[in-house]
């Protein structure tokens, strides 16, 4: 299932290894680099041929609207899945890809051209990330495209058409954070603790950065950069905390949280949030490269400007010399005033070290004129770096300002960094102009370029809480016409979007896509919460999951905020002080201080400002001024004051003007006099309102009636709405409201349609059908923002020959009544038509078809589509592990389909035939459309579900069954279990791969606990688990996870009763005991009949022993008395072994052999076999330790049974010849052995002697291989085990005593019979391991040990090795219900059970008594007398010496009359005693 992302894996690996140091043809459509004979990363080289560069605006103060390319719009479903892994896009899901791309973008221009936007920033890299990384922050290389968004040429063609519009692109530039391929010694699973002496590094796997390597070298010194703290000034005497370096391209210090408090110098040598390689950009040939690629990137793209992520992580004079560098190359392209904004997260002290030369707080500016009037020629002072040298042209979404804005807008906590400016608006901007260098380092010029924004791809969304959208509202009113600078955007905010996808609550944000898709809904329901903030108030974020306006198109040119915000843009230029003055001015406030319980007694001021926005007096020669108005209270209200008093709403007008709103509605209002004189003029005085009613956090800007421009109109509402989902009709009314009287003739004329629909036919505007009316200020619908563009205009008409499909209605820049303006923009507006199992026109409910799969005539599958609106499509016969190309749509709507193709184990098949087809519509710009469908199936949308948890060592124990069954009543998918709770389990749609390993491709868990299943990353930090945290309430007993796989949704119910179930155990408890006891009483009174004493124990005989009753069940266990010839075997010419110490494969002429009388055993019959024996008559002992004396005292002291032992036969021994037996065959990597056999027969054991060269290879010192995990041992114990299992059939004894490891698969071999098994242990540490890492291995183990995998994987597998001891455990827990293995002795017994997870699976592990000959000897009926008992007098009289000499040798007292105990062996009941 998972090797889709090996082959991705494997690709990737190529193209770092080739692709940027090698110029690679295949790549050229991403590669940057176009020198074919580069040979080294500087001799890289690109630019766009043939191609005139768009030159820089000269103004930078221009609406930016931030893009994260995948979250936005799809353009081209070919590159969704890029690289082929099945962890790219998933529709269902919000962390992975949605499949945005640059074609998208240029499909969006007209929306957002028309709302006012100027410049685009793309957040995220560009470059080549990893398949999932939607937000390209993780770069592998600065030279390749990412293939998920587009080739160089479409690239090339978007950026052509935004200049061509009078538009701007800046992309993002991670400068010196990379992936996640570097590890450090030591710390591989788990965070690595910064160190003042670097660690080692060590690659993660086999990728790696073809431009930069890590080393390991130390460096008796190191130049260390300069580096500054969160007071702003230089950090010194570091060389007592930093001990050398190594002579690396990377940091190796260790790591650090993406959040925390950590000195600010850690963090920029420090890999980042434990997931991102730090490249050491302070080291000059490091610093070389990224310039170089980051020139090469804007050379071959055209670009316009870049925005540093994590800008002050970046060392600042390396961060000032890049800037330098991409300046100057800019400026070969003739853009002089290349803009290079960073991303300032920390207090505005800090910050300010970035900002131009950057300025620690010695070098501020006490005389904001002076900071006014500064030029790059102003004393150097001022300034920390000299000229040239400048980093940051401006902030990108200064975070001091957002943290103001959080502060004012209502926001409860503790949030300021150290060294923001105060909350007050002019002494905020007071402060910015003394501490920041905002000298443009391209004209040398004082030109403030900050980015301001009330939201971005890292923050939540404002309309997720109560009353979000109005201080959403608010602070766009703040960054966009307050402060001087550049007002930002983030995607969707100019439609109040609200669903949130993070999956921690200390990092909170929102990222849903612009165009239509199901899973943000499904995942809708914020559950996470926010950590930074006391008591988040969040609302509407609640509700996400149940409005289904979250998976419909955003890209809505009517919505009431994006009119808002684009009159607000229009502000800008119409009035160029609200965009260039660089003066702000509080004219009064009526406020009061509100502290909040969570803000540590930090205020907030709450109430109503009145301000001027104007130019700089002495500075700009902008001869103009806005009043601003606004207020952050939650109600509306009427602001009263007379005008002669302190708090009186002064203007900065004088009394008696007329002023207006610039909003809507517009209205107007005369000044009246106040008591405060006019600053230009004492003779008139400030113009005041002794009133003014404000909306909840409401705002307004006025200019003397004579300076309003009338705005430009707006579409303010489409009919039936945009992205409508229609039930099949030919006519459809629609309704356009304008925000002015409009032309009725011309704009039948500018209303387009295009439609994608089966029959190609498109719709028409109905011109005879058409109305203009207009509206009244009481007959339109007020709006509830503050702000609102009202309707005043009303066009309607019919749509007519609207067939099933998608219809997009073009509005193409309408014109007023008398033609003096029109809405300069090309608006779209979406309508999808059609049945109701439709998957483009109803996603969310036409998932599934009945009838979208069949058979035709010849019994081959086809696809009768239902999808119109569709342009492409693509399907997927086995439950998305792989997919067919993307096709275009069928005109005749059938599609003929080829056998599926699949892989997989016997659990992971089913049953019947299963398709799912996604569409992907160009109008849309969308693929977030499925369609299920099944052939002799019930409905479904997964194979199966399997549950892994702890309780199932999350798959691996495969005697846990753990598959949920679909319930054929209701649908859902359901399983009953019981664990310790609280207990976390994962749904793994594959459950164990061919391989052994859990699949990684489909699990699903649950993180943010909103109980919609959650899929992820594979190399996520985070775990992806359900976490049930409750156990069942009385009376229930255990609980059931119950799944509807149609939306992803689940939940726990509480099943069974544990009375029921106490009960049952009561019973199951007492009946074995008393059936038990009765079975034992029958079987005493007529089989054994045992007798108890203190001596020993005395058998009568009974029916017969098991081995003959065994004998009697199973009367084909005889051994065959023809010879195995050589001919009936099969010996293939492919066999892989190498070993040449196998014995010999069988001749022809082989000796007649004869065969003892076995199976005839009168008592209980014992096999037992070890490589450790002594055979007494024989005079013959191998290496006797504690295993062989263990056999050695069966040997002799159960003489009251009949003992069969196998033993080998070593080399350097002549071994006599006694009774030859036939020889056993065995097999072993496909080809078969003989082993010689002969029978030594000795009181009541019968040795079976084992013969052959790899058997002969062992001494009689050393009779194990010396390793359990090579090639050769593997061979040796495979034919141990084989031959154990040939004698077990020769000889059906009653017991099969396993000691070790070394003999435990022998059963196997006997498989489906089942023989009687005792495992003892000895030395249970070694187990006999051999790897199963891969197919490969897995196959080879098997083979040589001639098993099926199947037996393998059931009996023997543990983990990803071949496991001898496990196979002995799992015999016993299978066939045997755990029981029959015991330790040498009570606390090896207890310790082994405690200490390997192998056993575990048994129930315990008992205990073997360290054995007195005489407790197991043969009952003598005759009690030993004391009286009888003989005495030495010979030995008595010399103990009395033999006892001095011990006392003298011992050091102990010589008393002749002490007690002298003697203790010979092992004072322990551990391992036996020898």
């Amino acid at each position: 299932m998972g090797y889709r992302l090996i082959v991705y894996l494997t690709w990737l690996l190529f193209v770092l290894r080739n692709n940027a140091l090698k110029y690679d043809a295949q790549e050229a459509l991403w590669n940057l680099n176009t020198n074919r004979n580069a040979t080294h990363p500087l001799e890289y080289s690109g630019e766009w041929d043939h191609h005139v560069y768009t030159p820089s605006p000269p103004n930078w103060r221009l609406p930016f609207y931030t893009i994260m390319l995948d979250r936005f719009v799809n353009g081209d479903p070919s590159n969704d899945n890029a690289n082929g892994t099945q962890f790219e896009q998933d529709i269902t899901q919000t962390q992975l890809r949605h499949g945005g791309d640059i074609q998208g973008l240029k499909d969006s221009l007209d929306y957002l051209q028309g709302m006012g936007i100027k410049v685009l920033y793309l957040a995220g890299s560009p470059h080549l990330n990893m398949p999932w990384s939607s937000d390209g922050y993780s770069p592998l290389d600065f030279t390749l495209l990412d293939h998920h968004f587009g080739t160089i040429a479409e690239w090339q063609d978007v950026i052509a058409e935004i200049h061509h519009r009078g538009m701007y692109v800046v992309l993002d530039n991670t400068m010196s954070t990379m992936s996640d391929l570097i590890g450090f010694e030591g710390y591989l699973n788990t965070s690595t603790p910064f160190a003042s002496e670097e660690h080692n590094a060590l690659w993660k796997s086999d990728q790696r950065y073809p431009d930069f390597d890590f080393g390991n070298e130390e460096v008796a010194k190191c130049d260390y950069p300069r580096f500054y703290g969160d007071d702003g000034m230089e950090v010194n005497n570091l060389t007592t905390e930093l001990v050398g370096c190594r002579d690396s391209e990377f940091d190796q210090y260790g790591e650090i949280a993406a959040f925390g408090n950590y000195p600010e110098w850690q963090r920029q040598i420090s890999k980042f949030a434990f997931v991102q390689d730090r490249l050491r950009e302070w080291r000059p040939d490091v610093l070389s490269k990224i310039e170089h690629f980051a020139c090469i990137t804007l050379a071959m793209l055209d670009i316009d400007g870049y925005r540093m992520d994590k800008g002050l992580m970046i060392t600042v004079d390396a961060q000032a010399h890049w800037s330098e560098s991409i300046r100057q190359c800019a400026r070969k392209y003739g853009k002089e005033n290349f803009y290079i904004s960073g991303e300032i997260v920390s207090g505005n002290t800090f910050g300010s070290v970035y900002i131009g030369r950057g300025r620690t707080p010695a070098q501020y500016v006490n005389d904001t004129t002076q900071a006014v009037l500064m030029t790059n020629t102003s004393d150097d002072k001022f300034f920390i770096r000299d000229l040239g040298k400048s980093a940051f042209d401006g902030a990108a979404f200064h975070y001091t300002v957002y943290r103001f804005l959080t502060r004012i807008l209502g926001m409860d906590g503790t949030f300021a960094a150290e060294g923001d400016p105060p909350t007050d608006w002019v002494e905020f901007w007071n402060t910015i102009l003394q501490t920041n260098d905002l000298v443009n380092a391209n004209t040398g010029k004082f030109d403030p370029r900050h980015m301001y924004g009330v939201t971005n791809q890292d923050v939540f969304r404002w309309p997720a809480i109560a009353n979000g959208t109005q201080k959403q509202l608010l602070g766009m009113f703040f960054t966009t016409l307050l402060l001087p600078g550049i007002p930002t955007l983030v995607w969707g905010e100019e439609q109040a979007f609200y669903v949130m996808d993070n999956t921690a609550s200390n990092y909170v944000f929102g990222r849903s896509p612009m165009s239509s898709s199901q899973a943000w809904e499904m995942h809708g329901c914020f559950t996470s919460g926010n950590s930074k903030y006391y008591q988040f108030p969040v609302e509407t974020a609640l509700r996400g999951c149940t409005d289904d306006s979250i998976n419909l198109d955003h890209r809505d040119p009517s919505n009431p905020i994006r009119n808002i915000i684009k009159s607000t843009y229009e502000m800008r230029e119409n009035y160029p002080v609200l965009n260039d003055g660089f003066s702000i001015k509080q004219l009064s406030k009526q406020t009061h201080q509100n502290f909040l319980p969570g803000s540590n007694h930090t205020p907030t001021e709450t109430g109503m400002w009145s301000m001027e926005r104007a130019g700089w007096d002495g500075a700009q020669s902008i001869n103009q001024t806005v009043w601003l108005v606004y207020g952050n209270e939650n109600v509306d209200k009427i602001y009263s004051s007379a005008c002669d008093g302190t708090s009186a709403l002064l203007a900065p007008f004088a009394a008696g003007t007329t002023v207006r709103n610039l909003y809507s509605p517009y209205e107007t209002y005369t000044l009246e006099s106040s008591s405060t004189g006019m600053p230009t003029d004492d003779s008139k005085s400030n113009g005041c309102l002794s009133q003014l009613q404000l909306a909840a956090w409401g705002f307004k800007a006025f200019v003397p009636e004579g300076e309003f421009i009338t705005p430009t109109p707006v579409i303010t509402k489409f009919l039936p709405g945009h992205d409508i989902r229609l039930i099949s009709t030919e006519i459809v009314g629609i309704e356009l409201h304008f925000s002015a009287e409009m032309d009725c003739d011309q704009i039948k004329e500018a209303i387009y349609v295009n439609s994608t629909t089966m029959n190609n036919q498109t719709a028409k505007l109905d011109s005879a059908s058409s109305q203009c009316k207009n509206i009244s200020s009481a007959q339109a619908d007020p709006s509830p923002w503050s702000g609102g563009v009202s309707t005043k205009w009303v066009f309607i008409a019919n749509l007519t020959n609207v067939s099933d499909g998608v219809h997009e209605v073009t509005v193409k820049n309408v014109s007023i009544s008398d033609g003096k303006k029109s809405t300069n923009s090309v608006d779209h507006f979406l309508l999808r038509v059609g049945q109701p199992n439709n998957p483009v026109v109803f996603p969310k409910t036409a998932n599934y078809s009945s009838t979208i799969l069949s058979r035709d005539s010849t019994g081959a599958l086809q696809l009768s589509h239902n999808a119109q609106g569709a342009d492409r499509f693509r399907y997927s016969l086995n439950f998305e592990t792989t997919y067919s190309d993307w096709e275009e749509y069928p005109a005749n709507g059938l599609t003929q389909l080829p056998p599926k193709t699949w892989s997989g184990t016997d659990l992971q098949k089913w049953n019947g035939e299963h398709v799912i087809v996604q569409y992907w519509s160009r109008l849309t710009g969308s693929s977030a459309h499925v369609q299920h469908g099944d052939i002799d199936s019930t409905p479904r949308y997964f194979p199966h579900f399997f549950l892994h948890g702890s309780f199932n060592q999350y798959g691996f124990d495969a005697g846990y069954i753990n598959e949920m069954f679909k319930d054929a009543r209701d649908g859902l998918w359901k399983f009953n279990f019981m664990s310790e709770w609280p207990v976390r389990v994962a749904l793994n749609v594959w459950g164990i791969n061919p391989d052994g390993q859990p699949d990684q491709t489909r699990v699903y868990g649950d993180i943010d606990g909103d109980m919609v299943l959650d899929r992820i990353p594979p190399l996520s930090l985070i775990k992806n688990l359900i976490n049930i945290t409750d156990s069942p309430p009385t009376p229930y007993l255990a609980n059931q996870i119950v799944l509807d796989d149609a939306n992803m949704r689940y939940h726990i119910i509480s099943v069974g009763n544990r009375w029921i179930q106490l009960t049952l155990y009561l019973l199951l408890w007492f009946i074995p005991i008393i059936s038990g006891a009765l079975g034992i009483w029958l079987f005493v009174k007529f089989f054994y009949q045992v007798k108890f004493n203190e001596i020993g124990v005395s058998e009568k005989k009974g029916i017969g022993t098991l081995a003959v009753r065994r004998r009697i069940k199973h009367p084909g266990r005889t051994v065959s008395t023809q010879p195995l010839m050589a001919s009936n075997l099969h010996h293939p010419s492919s066999a892989r072994t190498t070993a040449n110490n196998l014995p010999s494969p069988r001749s022809q002429g082989m000796g007649k052999h004869t065969e003892p009388e076995i199976g005839q055993f009168k008592r209980r019959a014992v096999l037992i076999a070890t490589m450790e024996y002594d055979i007494e008559d024989w005079k013959i002992k191998v290496k006797i330790g504690g295993l062989g004396v263990m056999a050695q005292l069966m040997g002799k002291n159960l003489a009251h049974q009949d003992l069969v032992w196998v033993i080998p036969c070593v080399g350097g021994v002549n071994y006599p010849m006694d009774t030859p037996g036939q020889p056993i065959m065995i097999k072993i990597l496909g080809k078969q052995y003989q082993v010689q056999v002969q029978y030594h027969v000795l009181r009541n054991i019968t040795y079976v002697l084992l013969d052959a060269p790899i058997f002969r290879q062992q001494t009689q010192s050393e009779p194990y291989p010396p390793r359990m995990d090579d090639l050769d041992s593997a061979i040796y114990y495979s034919a141990w085990n084989q031959c154990i299992a040939e004698a077990l059939r020769r000889f059906p004894v009653d017991l099969y005593h396993i000691n070790d490891y070394h003999g435990a698969v022998a059963p196997l071999h006997l498989l489906p019979d089942v023989v009687p098994c005792v495992l003892s242990l000895h030395n249970a540490e070694f187990q006999g391991l051999w790897p199963m890492r891969t197919i490969t291995e897995r196959e080879e183990v098997c083979d040589i040990y001639n098993l099926d995998s199947s037996v393998v994987q059931r009996y023997v597998q543990f983990g990803e090795v071949f496991n001898l001891l496990h196979a002995g455990a799992s015999y016993l827990r299978i066939h045997q219900k755990g029981f029959g293995a015991v330790g040498v002795s009570a606390k090896y017994g207890k310790r082994s059970f405690a200490r390997y997870p192998i056993l575990w699976g048994i129930d315990k592990v008992g205990a073997l008594p360290n054995p007195d000959p005489t407790d197991t000897g043969a009952w003598n009926k005759e009690q030993i007398k004391t009286s009888e008992i003989p005495v030495d007098e010979e030995l008595e009289k010399t103990k009395p010496d033999l006892k001095r000499q011990a006392q003298e040798w011992a050091s102990l007292k010589q008393d002749a009359e002490a007690d002298l105990f003697v203790f010979v062996g092992r004072w322990s009941q551990q391992k036996g005693v020898e």
